[in-house]
């Protein structure tokens, strides 16, 4: 193999650098005039892009002002998010980082696009360099490769740690040296850009972890001359990546989970079919809506991210380079089968046929932590990087046979299948209310709030920049805490308890929202549908008596949070209280074998109250053991008929939970699953004085 390493400064790669850079202008050739307002893509970029911009602002907030960029505190207000197992893309924040300073992270989130595509182009112009080839055809195969479908499809989908593929490529071509070469610089720079992909892309970090054992295992190399060098390489991607690991797996390991479980369907349904790989590109502007909607009806229900074609002309060009290099190129086609096997998912797929025959994604559930890796598909990842070699012997074979005409028609029938649709554009126009809104104290709770697959209030944030509660991460954070807040859960639910949303002592519904440090809560009607916006009004009518907008127009309202001397409240929450029930002259809420009440002191200090409750037990008495924080208070002997109680309770700052336990009996009523302790019938809070 011909070495690379010198020529890495020398002008051919710096004219090629050029060429891929021109020709990705033209591709992105829509988004130049709107550089810095708009980003390309489909639905999909519509959420996930507008994420992608957040992380770049993030990045550049964190960095700038001296905070880990791996902890948010300005989403999932007050808890924070941690970011090390998430989408933060921290290497494309970095090189954008004089672009999104200077022109927003728009025009950030489009630099990184383009970088993205020119030095994609750059890692498989080395590859195919590495193995042989001329220049002309690794300057061709580089350009198919970070043309391929794969590739614009992260741009369509809006996906941008996932278009970041320089850094496993180049970390292949390193690898491959550093075990035929045996150079140091080979094993460093292989272990710096193992370190820059895993700051890019845990997924990639993944695919680029087995693709190692892979090679180690298959290639030719020397264990006593090359031990060091990999000890080398994998001591210095180690030592880059702790930074990221140590809360990555804290993240992943961590109890009730950190962030929200990931089912099998949903693997199942993000892995790809064996009958993907025959299909063309479903980006085509020809063909491409009509496959796309007749796979997604007939096995791509759940999911958009299935568009692993690989291109006949490729394939054809790569079974041709292969032809009498067998015992030079199997170990890439090894590779690309391993991929392909990766890719499939946990099971065998074929169209609408689920085999249950099971296959190698399923180790992932053995390693803590790689369960969270839920798309497979994502391999064709490394099945394209694999074919480089392949697809550069195939393209100088062709070259080799002087035929003009056949060689354009190859290059036409590749640039035929690839050509995606037109780019639509996303705006990032924000109403100009959110700057006003900058200078304000207090987090904002947006209507309806940022939750899975709505990212429109982070895009807002990048302009106001307060805490919001709520947030889109590819991987939900666990946070109950908005359901589990008096009064807050009504509006973070966006719609009426079917109870009274505090217990009696406490009237006034808006401090709750000044101790929770809300200071302004905007309301998006152009993201609500009639029947959410009816729901909403009743729970503003609620949650904010006699408070009107200090801005309101069709689209938008901002309501200020008026400021209430601070008390003690408390609500009923958590999973434990069925439906609010009444009768004639009382009301109450069974009780399954426990339930929370949420108590708030919001002074500084320590204080006295006293809760009063009156129940009565079902079907005879109930002894009721209650305890604050989990230490025990007492017990509470509830009897068949209406039985009072006072508690006197010293609260530290804060929340606290109190819990009743009582055992429970089956409802006697036809068909109910429902089983009842007690009957609380009434709660009220005082200061004890």
């Amino acid at each position: 193999m011909r070495s690379v390493l010198p020529h890495l400064t020398h002008r051919h790669y710096l004219l090629a650098g050029i060429g891929y850079s021109v020709i990705a202008l033209l591709i992105m050739i829509p988004i130049l005039p709107v550089f810095a307002s708009a980003i390309p893509g489909g639905p999909i970029a519509g959420v996930d892009g507008w994420q992608n911009v957040w992380n770049l602002w993030w990045v550049h907030q964190a960095l700038s002002s001296g905070q880990n960029p791996f902890f948010s505190d300005r989403i999932f207000y007050p808890q924070g998010a941690n970011l090390a197992l998430q989408t933060l893309g921290l290497s494309n924040g970095i090189m954008v980082w004089p672009v999104t300073a200077l022109w927003g992270p728009t025009a950030g989130y489009n630099a990184a696009v383009l970088l993205a595509l020119v030095l994609t182009g750059v890692a498989g112009y080395a590859l195919a360099i590495e193995v042989g080839v001329g220049r002309w055809v690794a300057f061709l195969a580089g350009l198919i490769y970070t043309c391929s479908p794969y590739h614009f499809t992260r741009i369509y989908d809006g996906q941008l740690e996932l278009l970041t593929l320089q850094w496993p490529t180049f970390y292949a071509l390193f690898l491959v040296r550093t075990l035929q070469q045996r150079q140091r610089r080979d094993a460093l720079l292989a272990g710096l850009c193992l370190a820059l992909t895993g700051y890019t892309s845990l997924y990639y970090l993944v695919f680029m972890a087995i693709f190692s054992l892979g090679v180690l295992l298959i290639w030719t190399w020397s264990p006593r001359q090359s031990l060091g060098n990999l000890v080398l390489l994998g001591g210095s991607a180690l030592l880059l990546l702790l930074p990221l690991l140590l809360p990555a797996l804290a993240t992943a390991t961590g109890e009730n989970g950190s962030v929200v479980t990931i089912t099998r369907a949903e693997v199942v349904h993000r892995s790809a079919n064996l009958l993907d790989i025959g299909l063309p590109s479903y980006l085509h502007p020809i063909w491409g809506e009509r496959l796309f909607v007749a796979v997604s009806h007939a096995w791509h229900g759940y999911s958009g991210d299935w568009n692993a074609a690989l291109g006949y002309t490729v394939l054809g060009l790569a079974l041709l380079g292969s032809y009498g290099r067998w015992r030079t190129l199997w170990r890439w086609w090894a590779i690309a089968g391993v991929a392909l096997l990766f890719a499939l998912g946990p099971e065998l797929q074929i169209g609408p046929w689920r085999t249950g025959l099971p296959l190698p994604f399923v180790l992932f559930d053995l390693v803590p932590g790689l369960s969270l890796g839920r798309r497979p598909a994502l391999f064709v990842a490394l099945i394209s990087l694999a074919l480089i070699p392949p697809l550069a012997y195939g393209l100088e074979r062709l070259i080799a046979l002087r035929r003009s005409w056949l060689i354009v028609l190859v290059l036409l029938g590749v640039g035929f299948e690839f050509t995606p649709r037109p780019w639509p554009l996303h705006s990032a126009s924000i109403h100009p209310i959110y700057r006003e809104l900058a200078e304000q104290p207090g987090a904002i709770l947006e209507i309806p709030p940022s939750r899975y697959k709505y990212s429109l209030p982070q895009l807002a944030q990048t302009v106001h920049g307060r805490p919001i509660l709520g947030g889109y991460l590819a991987r939900i954070p666990y946070y109950p805490w908005p359901d589990d807040a008096p009064i807050l859960n009504m509006l973070w639910q966006m719609r009426l308890p079917d109870g009274p949303p505090l217990i009696d002592g406490m009237t006034d519904a808006l401090v709750p929202l000044n101790v929770y440090g809300v200071g302004d809560l905007v309301v998006r009607w152009d993201q609500l549908n009639p029947n959410q916006s009816e729901a909403v009004r009743a729970v503003l009518a609620s949650a904010l008596p006699g408070v009107t907008p200090t801005y309101h127009d069709d689209r938008v309202s901002v309501y200020t949070i008026p400021q209430r001397t601070p008390r003690s409240f408390a609500g009923l929450v958590g999973d434990g209280w069925y439906p609010f029930e009444q009768g004639a002259t009382t009301h109450w809420r069974w009780m399954d074998a426990q339930g929370e009440i949420k108590l708030v002191n919001p002074h500084s200090t320590s204080m006295g109250i006293r809760l009063s409750l009156r129940a009565h037990g079902y079907q005879g008495p109930r002894e009721v053991r209650v305890l604050l924080d989990g230490l025990p208070v007492g017990v509470w002997q509830v009897a068949a008929w209406p039985t009072s109680a006072e508690f006197h309770l010293w609260l530290a700052p804060g929340e606290h939970r109190l819990r009743l336990e009582a055992p429970t009996v089956p409802e006697v009523a036809a068909a109910s699953l429902r089983h009842f302790s007690i009957a609380l019938l009434e709660a009220h809070l005082d200061i004890d004085e």
